[in-house]
């Protein structure tokens, strides 16, 4: 599948061959997994290890060396797509690096005509004929080359709602229970719709809906029904069922269907003990093994036919029952089902591939067996079991010489036999679903209907032959897995070629990246899937700092935020914040590590020294800024830095990546440890202050110690709002504010199979959360209280975007919905967890996890016992005084100009500002122009300023909303106030938000360039 990586081995005097890896490998001339015959390679020369996020290779001391690209391997070294690893005069070319991401592939597409690329007129979108555009639906072809052809079941849409599912496996297992009484009470009854109706139903629709079967099977909802009530012990099955439990259930298939040649459809008591032992079987692999594991996805009878025809389905129904997914089985039909059949085809395992292959050979055989038999019930039992054995073995036989002697794939192979046992199937079975038919409702003189039935499979199979060959050539195109050249609407790469670009180039770390100009090095890091850390992307959090080697003269200049985060840092001189280091020219050169500094810079020439003890509360972004700026000022002094949490100094925009993130705090520092010593400031974590006395200029923590502060700086930041609802102290009930706060949720939805959420507020944070708990597997439904999602960030356009973006990701948004109580399951008599959320409006949505994310609540407890004036906030002047001498306050805390904005560049903004003023400076905050991104969610979004016109306020839209592009400005007596920018070009962010800053004037040549899209003239 996507997830493993792909090589492929050239020797000389060798064809080359192509490997999928699934584990540690070694090369060399003998004693080696990979044996080489080129002289030049020592016994064992290298190592290849895959791992789920990356694919290393180290030289085994081989005596002529190894080079990957004709660079020298010293030590471990990861691979990438294209990379060529030579030994001796054997090459490996790795072909497939999967994304850390588990996304597939993706290429830039062409439509193709009859005789080559479309024309496209100048708006660039191709002008498809209706005929082209009919068979790329039918097909299922993305001409595009935008959609996932693989997608997961948690990426499909659900569009009947969870318990009309669970209604209809009720039902079914019901009927199955009805079914087996009529065999024991009606035989004959319980025969005729068993075998003439059930029967010949089931592999049409396997071919056509087989998601549906998935979902409503007797047998999947017994074996799920210990999942649902958690009395299973989900234990993982033993090696030899997970390798061969595939063959156990091709045995019972041909086992149970065979068994009719001995007369099992003529005894309704022996169908009936038949029909509930797999019940029982079923329901016991249930209560044993996790997921589907112990039944449907391992030894079910049903599940080799499920797998030979439902590849490729002609209706595509999301699995419903795996929420979430918990892994249980290789190439898991119900997780990627058009993947699944394509995965197994080429798994290098003989053991796993082989016996898919001998069900499909066999197939046809035994249907055309079965069939001829049927004319012949004199025959013994044993000839009559020969005859079918022959005509199985004469089918295998064929299949294998067939394969052996051109050049069809196995895929495509084992399809075609598939369509010929189908085709042979209804030819027979479809007089005696006529039978049926005319037995129920009396009609006679359908006979003729066998043929255009006939007519119709043929037609269907055709069809499911050409959509199975699309799947195989897609993919080849996502794994590499074939050499044949791919003959469709998304051409592929060859091997041995490196994109070439039309502009700049930048090196990251010996990668070298295509770059236009305006690009930011994070985002070209990004693009390249190098491991790279992001934040506010503005300069002012730290996240993601690099060292520019060659070409800094080719990169924008560093902005005042930039260089105040680059002094805090430490780091050496060559660095830059990759998210500001802009390109405008070629030839730069990159490291994404940051080379350390020399010391703190120079000494302050000018200081109080009376200063003796300067104290800050809270070791957020504002906290941190502050004490960074106060030893930039003062050289002397004592510095202690409170912080409540328990970790240093992280990137709290990040932790809604938690959620998901299998790392937890990893990457999320933003400080090396080192920085307090080096900074001689002496951090207090976990610690809180309690009580503090302005008169006697002394700070009380809550471990008894007591600071006394010659100039006192509150960051104290904010906490998470809480809403009025009933039951929010149920267990379940979060908010997301802190990095604790992200582990708790992800602890608790694994610890308790937590399969929906709800998250009441539309906000930036809600979004970001809603956007991890569904990558964690949830079914999320978000609450806006509001008309519209970031009614204050965005205009009704752009909110609309949004909001079809969410929706296509799978996340529900109700608009003007309020939870007013969270209840617990009835049978837990009130007293246990989230299990339902009751809204203002009467609607109740079934819900585990409760995420409450209205807004923030500065935290003024601390301020407001001191008798420091407080609203909202601790009400600060332009110089982030409070109304108490030497206090002074910074960040989500601090309420300046009637607002508390909660913004990360404003904090450290104001927190500057505070420092410098406590050592006797002068630095006056202006008004603030507040900028937000949504980040995290698939969509890149920014907004500044004033996003609604007022009077006659002029207002320019470019709309491409078809490619997610949309930008908005607003201008005021000619100059720009305000912007919206969605799908941003990599230089209009920072052109928007300093020309808004600067309130920059707009001429009229100006406004004609911007209409067009063009917005060079706000640089």
């Amino acid at each position: 599948m996507a997830g493993r990586p792909v090589i492929e081995i050239r020797e000389w005097g060798r064809p080359a061959r192509r490997r999928m890896l699934d584990g540690p490998i070694i090369f060399g001339r003998e004693g080696s997994h990979e044996v080489l015959t080129d002289g030049g390679v020592s016994r064992k020369h290298l190592r290849l290890v895959p791992t789920p996020t990356a694919l290393s290779v180290v030289d085994l001391d081989s005596r002529n060396g190894t080079t990957v690209n004709g660079v020298p391997l010293t030590g471990r070294r990861e691979l990438v797509t294209g990379d060529v690893v030579r030994l001796g005069r054997s090459e490996i070319l790795v072909l497939h690096v999967p994304l850390a991401d588990a996304e597939v592939f993706e290429h830039a597409a062409t439509e193709l005509g009859p005789s080559g690329p479309l024309p496209r007129p100048p708006g660039g979108v191709a002008v498809v004929p209706r005929w082209v555009a009919v068979a790329n639906r039918v097909l299922d072809i993305d001409p595009t080359g935008e959609r996932n052809m693989f997608p997961a079941f948690t990426e499909l849409p659900s569009r009947i709602p969870l318990p009309v599912w669970r209604t209809a496996r009720f039902l079914s297992i019901t009927v199955y229970l009805a079914l087996i009484v009529t065999l024991f009470a009606r035989p004959a009854a319980g025969l005729f719709w068993f075998f003439k109706v059930v029967v010949p139903i089931l592999p049409g629709l396997f071919l056509i809906a087989p998601g549906l079967w998935r979902n409503t099977c007797p047998l999947a909802a017994t074996n799920q029904l210990p999942r649902l009530f958690r009395f299973t012990r989900a234990a993982t099955p033993p090696v030899w069922m997970q390798r061969r439990g595939y063959l156990v259930a091709v045995a019972l298939f041909f086992g149970i269907a065979g068994s009719r040649v001995a007369g099992l459809d003529r005894s309704g008591i022996a169908t009936g003990l038949v029909l509930s032992a797999v019940l029982l079987a079923a329901f016991t692999g249930g209560v044993a093994f996790k997921g589907k594991s112990g039944w449907c996805s391992s030894i079910c009878p049903l599940f080799p036919l499920q797998r030979a025809y439902g590849q490729t389905p002609f209706v595509t129904i999301a699995n419903n029952h795996c929420q979430p997914c918990v892994g249980c089985a290789k190439n898991c039909f119900d997780f990627k089902p058009r993947a699944a059949y394509q995965a197994d085809m080429a798994d290098p395992e003989r053991g796993w591939s082989a016996p898919r292959k001998l069900f499909a050979a066999a197939l046809p055989g035994f249907v055309l067996g079965f069939m001829v038999l049927a004319g012949h019930s004199n025959l013994p039992v044993l000839n009559r079991y020969l005859v079918l054995a022959v005509f199985m073995l004469a089918a295998i036989g064929v299949f294998f010489a067939v394969e052996a002697l051109t050049g069809v794939s196995a895929a495509m192979l084992s399809a075609m036999y598939a369509v010929l046992a189908l085709n042979v199937f209804y030819w027979f079975a479809g007089p005696v679903l006529l039978g049926s038919f005319t037995s129920l409702t009396g009609v006679g003189g359908v006979a003729w209907l066998r043929w255009p039935i006939s007519a119709l499979v043929l037609i269907a199979t055709v069809l499911f032959l050409a959509r199975t060959r699309v799947s195989e050539l897609q993919y080849a195109l996502t794994t590499g897995t074939r050499t044949e050249p791919v003959l469709l609407p998304f051409p592929r790469p060859r091997a041995d070629e490196k994109p070439t670009a039309t502009g700049p180039s930048v090196i990251l770390d010996g990668t070298t990246v295509a770059a236009e100009t305006g690009a930011s090095l994070l985002e070209l890091a990004e693009r390249a899937n190098l491991p790279l850390e992001a934040g506010c992307r503005m300069g002012v959090c730290g996240a993601d700092p690099v060292a520019i080697l060659d070409g800094a003269d080719q990169l924008c200049a560093p902005t005042s935020d930039e260089r105040n985060t680059l002094r805090r840092l430490g780091f050496a001189a060559n660095t830059r914040m990759a998210c500001c280091a802009r390109v405008e020219g070629g030839g730069v050169r990159a490291s994404l590590t940051p080379e350390p500094g020399h010391g703190n810079g120079d000494r302050p020439a000018h200081f109080d020294r009376s200063l003796m003890s300067l104290v800050v509360i809270g070791n957020g972004i504002a906290g941190v800024t502050a004490a960074d700026f106060l030893r930039r000022g003062h050289p002397d002094c004592e510095i202690h830095l409170v912080g409540r949490e328990s970790h240093d100094f992280y990137n709290r925009m990040g932790i809604s990546r938690l959620i998901p993130g299998r790392s937890a705090m990893q990457g999320l520092h933003l400080l090396p440890e080192q920085w307090y010593e080096e900074h001689r400031i002496h951090p207090w974590l976990n610690t809180l202050a309690t009580h503090l006395d302005p008169r006697a200029r002394r700070v009380r923590l809550g471990t008894g110690d007591v600071l006394p502060y010659d100039r006192l700086i509150l960051a104290t930041g904010a906490a998470a709002a809480l809403p009025e609802i009933e039951g929010l102290h149920r267990p379940g009930s979060f908010v997301l504010r802190e990095a604790g706060d992200a582990l708790r949720i992800r602890a608790y939805a694994q610890q308790r199979a937590c399969t929906r959420a709800v998250v009441a507020g539309g906000g930036l944070l809600g979004l970001e959360a809603a956007y991890a708990l569904h990558q964690l597997g949830l079914r999320v439904t978000v609450l806006e209280r509001g008309q519209r999602l970031l009614s204050k960030q965005l205009d009704p356009r752009a909110s609309q975007i949004v909001l079809d973006h969410f929706t296509r990701t799978g996340i529900a948004v109700r608009h003007r919905a309020e939870t007013a109580r969270l209840t617990a399951d009835p049978r837990d008599h009130g007293a246990g967890p989230v299990r339902y959320a009751g809204l203002k409006d009467g609607t109740v949505l079934p819900c585990e996890v409760f995420l409450a994310s209205i807004g923030i609540k500065p935290d003024i407890d601390l301020a407001a016992r001191a008798g420091i004036p407080v609203r909202r906030g601790i009400l600060v002047d332009d110089r982030m005084r409070t109304g108490a001498p030497r206090v002074y306050a910074a960040g989500d805390v601090a309420e300046h100009r009637d607002r508390v904005l909660g913004l990360w560049p404003i904090a450290a903004e104001q927190a500057q500002a505070a420092a410098v003023n406590a050592l006797g400076g002068d630095q006056v905050i202006v008004a603030e122009t507040p900028a937000t991104i949504l980040k995290g969610v698939g969509l890149e979004l920014f907004s500044i300023g004033q996003v609604e016109p007022r009077g006659h306020d002029e207002v320019i839209v470019v709309d491409r909303s078809p490619q997610r592009s949309y930008r908005r400005l607003v201008i005021s007596e000619n100059r720009l106030v305000g912007a919206i920018v969605l799908g941003h070009h990599p230089a209009d962010v920072a052109a928007a938000q300093q020309a808004v800053r600067a309130r920059r004037e707009v001429s009229a040549f100006a406004r004609h360039d911007l209409q067009r899209g063009d917005w060079s003239s706000l640089q």
